[in-house]
């Protein structure tokens, strides 16, 4: 046998015992007679670098040193999921399921942990591993292709055959809790600062430039889902199917029409979870027929079909050393408890938010006290209430202040809130710009917190348009900013003045408006000009706006301070892209269906297509639906089309239709 075709062999040998040994646990070899196969191939690759598969175990060793990661737009959002705490609420969501769906009859759900990891995105085309990426902001993650490579139980190369051209699957990088204990004496006796938990340690070990790192890091991915929506008939067969392609997922779960089987595996999962190997902070619970799944569909940020059971909050004592104020960017003072350092979860907390002056007076939370805190769902740290002794001295109430801690200027009471009303206050100006510059608004990178402090503090900047009016000199006057990191930020600066309507909204700052309700503002008005002078009456009919958002949108685009200050950004050169804007009207009145994979385009990108000529894109098949617009393996909504007689078109067709 040549070298080549040993090369090949010893790679399918390897990677079907990693197979066995990762995913099924069930080796059919020593770790000996593995490390031997593995040596020969390497020895073999050394001699003869050209034959070397990218596929290959020799390449989960790590190699390549990156001086930043690169930005992905996923093909499919990664949505994150809505919490519940409580079987009432698990009922809730079941009857919501439901009526969603106008039926009385019991829906079959998978239950399954929610492990405590990093969110991954894998794409593998014709079987071969090809990019990973970050969850990141949903929309856009970071490429960390060359450090999930490294990971021992992801298949560069997929087992079996029958499985999709392209297909991207999901899932949490984890360390083992017996690894993580290992790993943090490993560091301590290395005189390395620690990890505070094994998710913080699997997050930056994934976002290590150098991937040799990342390879010595003992990571573990467990699969969750895949995006392309018709491969399976539900989530337990795409589970099974996972397995057999050679990945490892969770072998606990359940499949039930019963919700009260699902109470039982959440309780004996929690009760268990301090004794499990891996961390897992509450219970995923999900429709299980992919074609409910697609009818159901999202809203916001979330999928309706699917949700979170989360856990107790974890609990615990500690004392209040002091109380401070925060300006928010709309002016809220919010009160902040500064703690005496504790442990809460695997987390050290030493501040606890107060939310705002009722909640401090509802609690009567002093300096000095003994409070319990937890953190929330396992993520924001909170002061539950206070232990009194009638025999211990306390401080007396704390007083708000009535003067802003960032201008002096005197603060109002609006409700539960106080509010400083200057808008030149440094505090809310710096909130402002920290947002305004942020990744989902303006996105200027290079330009963080401390930069952004002097420009406030020199006066440099106190409206967003004042940074469009910063050069490089001006720049290199401040604390550690030489020309060439001045231009850089200049550069992005510059860059910068192309921006979509959506993440323009998002970086304006509007009370109670985030990316999400950006993104329906953009889509519902398509220029910014229509927004000026907006009335309640046109948002009423929004879904998810309620009359707390309606009247903040209201409040911002009817003050003329604002619609100048948007004008005065326009006449430094910002341009803001309708992508709603139509380039044509061609599709006016129909209505598409996208289904499949498709090699020269995203699905998002073909949605985009077909509304900026006037089009309206689906997510499931009716007798309303025009066309549908068919990639290689269809599936389901394939059959559905031709039941109703609808025509199909490739994206050749669908790009003919618009000549």
């Amino acid at each position: 046998m040549d070298a080549k075709a040993r090369i090949k062999d010893l790679v399918d040998r390897l990677n079907y015992h990693s197979y066995r040994y990762y995913t099924l646990d069930a080796p059919e070899i020593s770790d000996t007679e593995y490390d031997e196969l593995f040596n020969e191939l390497k020895g073999l690759e050394e001699k003869h670098p050209e034959y070397i598969l990218s596929y290959s175990p020799t390449q989960k060793i790590g190699y390549k040193v990156l001086a930043a990661f690169e930005k992905v737009k996923h093909s499919v959002p990664m949505l994150s999921l809505a919490n519940i705490f409580n079987y009432e609420e698990l009922e809730d969501f079941d009857t919501r399921v439901k009526k969603f769906l106008s039926t009385d009859t019991d829906i079959e759900y998978v239950a399954e942990p929610k492990f405590d990891g990093l969110a991954v995105a894998i794409r593998y085309e014709n079987g071969i591993f090809v990019k990973a990426a970050t969850r990141g902001d949903g929309e856009i993650g970071e490429d960390v292709t060359d450090n999930v490579k490294t990971i021992k139980n992801v298949p560069l190369k997929l087992m079996g055959q029958n499985y999709p051209d392209i297909f991207e699957i999901r899932g949490e990088v984890v360390i083992p809790i017996d690894e993580f204990e290992k790993l943090n004496l490993q560091k301590m006796s290395d005189g390395e600062k620690t990890f505070a938990n094994p998710r913080n340690a699997a997050a930056g070990s994934i976002r290590q430039l150098d991937s040799r790192i990342t390879a010595e890091r003992p990571l573990y991915f467990y699969a969750h889902s895949f995006t392309n929506e018709d491969l399976f008939k539900s989530h337990s067969e795409a589970l099974i199917q996972a397995k057999k392609w050679g990945f490892t997922v969770y072998k606990d779960i359940v499949v039930t029409s019963d919700i009260n089987r699902i109470k039982n595996y959440f309780n004996k999962l929690i009760q268990s979870r301090d004794s499990l190997n891996v961390g897992i902070d509450g219970v995923v619970i999900k429709v299980n027929d992919s074609g409910l799944q697609r009818e159901l569909g999202s809203i916001a940020r979330s999928p309706r079909w699917a949700t979170a059971w989360k856990p107790p909050a974890h609990t615990t004592i500690t004392i209040v050393k002091s109380i401070t104020v925060q300006v928010g960017r709309t002016g809220v003072l919010t009160p902040v408890a500064e703690l005496e350092s504790v442990e809460v979860g695997g987390v050290e907390i030493k501040r606890a938010t107060l939310h705002n002056a009722s909640d401090l007076e509802k609690k009567d939370v002093r300096v000095g006290d003994t409070v319990v805190i937890e953190r929330a769902g396992d993520v924001i740290p909170a002061i539950i209430r206070v232990i009194t002794d009638p025999k211990t001295h306390r401080h007396g109430p704390y007083k708000f202040p009535m003067n802003c801690p960032g201008c002096n200027t005197l603060v109002i009471r609006e409700g539960v809130n106080f509010i400083c009303p200057n808008i030149k206050c440094p505090s809310r100006v710096m909130e402002s710009i920290n947002n305004f510059v942020g990744r989902n608004a303006m996105n200027i990178e290079g330009m963080g917190y401390k930069l952004i402090q002097q420009l406030v503090e020199k006066k440099f900047i106190t409206f967003f348009s004042d940074i469009y009016k910063l050069n490089e000199a001006t720049l290199m006057m401040l604390d550690r900013m030489g020309q060439k990191s001045a231009g850089n930020v200049m550069e992005s600066i510059n860059k910068s003045k192309s921006v979509s309507l959506d993440r323009f909204i998002n970086a304006l700052g509007i009370e109670l408006i985030g990316l999400e309700n950006s993104r329906e503002l953009a889509k519902r008005f398509g220029t910014i000009d229509k927004l000026f002078h907006i009335k309640a009456n046109d948002l009423e009919n929004i879904e998810g706006f309620g009359p707390n958002i309606i009247a903040s949108i209201v409040k911002f685009f009817n003050d003329k301070r604002n619609i100048d200050e948007i004008n005065e950004l326009h006449s430094l050169g910002v341009k803001i892209n309708n992508e709603q804007s139509l380039s044509s009207n061609k599709f006016s009145g129909l209505s598409f269906v996208i289904t499949g994979s498709f090699e020269n385009m995203t699905r998002d990108e073909i949605s985009k297509l077909i509304e900026s000529h006037g089009g309206k894109v689906s997510s499931s098949v009716s007798k309303k639906t025009s066309y549908l617009v068919r990639g290689t393996d269809p599936g389901s909504k394939l059959d559905k089309a031709k039941e109703f007689g609808i025509k199909t078109l490739g994206l050749k067709e669908l790009k003919n239709l618009i000549l």
